[in-house]
């Protein structure tokens, strides 16, 4: 038998080359190498309290997985996770090494490569300061009408973020636009953060409360205005005198009212003296006659009237 084993070896290793090298064709046709890319965010871990949302530089990473067909089709995608480990490192910019989830078992007869194996991971601590919420508003009341003092509620809001963001924040506003030009506001307004150069701070920065009560009422003009006081008289003194001098105090008075309603009155009218028949000197106080829409500082003025005895006439 031995002599039969030994007869045509050429022949035989020739002929189990062929074997093998088939085998392996076959093999390679059925689950060839392969290499597949995937892209994959970067998730930082173990971020300290009190610091923001960091940085990362690229956000993504691509997976290259090179491997037989079975081997590298067995790993989902979804399934792949790329990770940074930020636990006990300082504010500031940090190179790190990216780490995958993929354990030895899953990655047998597959070969990986990270792209880029690094990233850059700006850390930044979190600050907040509180300022005083400032309402903004166009002041073009209807005419004869002004706006009273904005009212805000709450007066402060608390901006918290990056501590370059919130270095940022010079002013916090609220924009206090009615619905038509001229009319009252009473409404809930966002906060809005200014820079130095009144430009929005738009993101990187937290404000609470988010939104403020605004009340902005308007209420009637009431312009001042000096005019005369005219003495009106009924009746006439006795034949035996004559009216020497009439005194007024005050002279003018201050009156207050809308603009179109003082622009009308040019003098105040006393109510009427009664002189008839009067035979000497006297003082009264006398009521002003009211005008609607006119509000006066005083209601009465002191009259003084000096009469002069007139010569009798003689008998005819």
């Amino acid at each position: 038998m031995w002599r039969v084993l030994r007869e045509n070896i050429p022949e035989k290793l020739m002929a189990l080359s062929s074997a093998i090298l088939i085998w392996l064709y076959v093999n390679a046709e059925k689950n060839p190498t392969i290499t597949q890319r995937f892209t994959v965010d970067v998730e930082v871990q173990h971020l300290q309290n009190g610091y923001e949302p960091p940085v990362v530089s690229p956000s993504q990473v691509t997976v290259v997985l090179t491997g037989v067909r079975s081997s590298v089709e067995q790993i989902a995608p979804r399934g792949i996770r790329a990770t940074v480990d930020v636990s006990g490192l300082a504010e500031g910019k940090q190179r790190l090494p990216v780490q995958l989830n993929l354990t030895r078992d899953i990655l047998q007869d597959v070969q990986v490569e990270i792209v880029p194996p690094t990233v850059q991971v700006t850390l930044t601590k979190r600050i907040s300061k509180e300022l005083k919420i400032e309402c903004l508003f166009v002041n073009t009341p209807p005419d004869g009408y002004v706006y009273l003092s904005p009212i805000v509620f709450p007066e402060t809001a608390v901006v918290s973020g990056a501590r370059e963001k919130v270095n940022q924040v010079r002013r916090l506003i609220v924009n206090a636009v009615p619905q038509r030009v001229g009319e009252e506001v009473d409404d809930d307004l966002p906060v809005v953060a200014l820079d130095a150069d009144n430009r929005p701070i738009s993101g990187g920065v937290t404000i609470r409360p988010s939104h403020a009560r605004v009340v902005l009422k308007l209420t009637p003009v009431s312009l001042t205005k000096t005019v005369l006081v005219t003495p009106v008289w009924k009746g006439t003194p006795d034949p035996s005198v004559a009216i020497e001098e009439i005194a007024i105090e005050p002279r003018t008075v201050v009156i207050s009212g809308k603009p179109e309603v003082l622009a009308r009155v040019h003098s105040l009218e006393t109510e009427p003296i009664d002189i008839d028949n009067l035979t000497s000197d006297v003082i009264r106080s006398v009521p002003l006659r009211a005008v609607d829409g006119v509000q006066l500082t005083t209601s009465s003025v002191r009259v003084s009237v000096r009469v002069r005895r007139l010569p009798e006439r003689p008998a005819p």
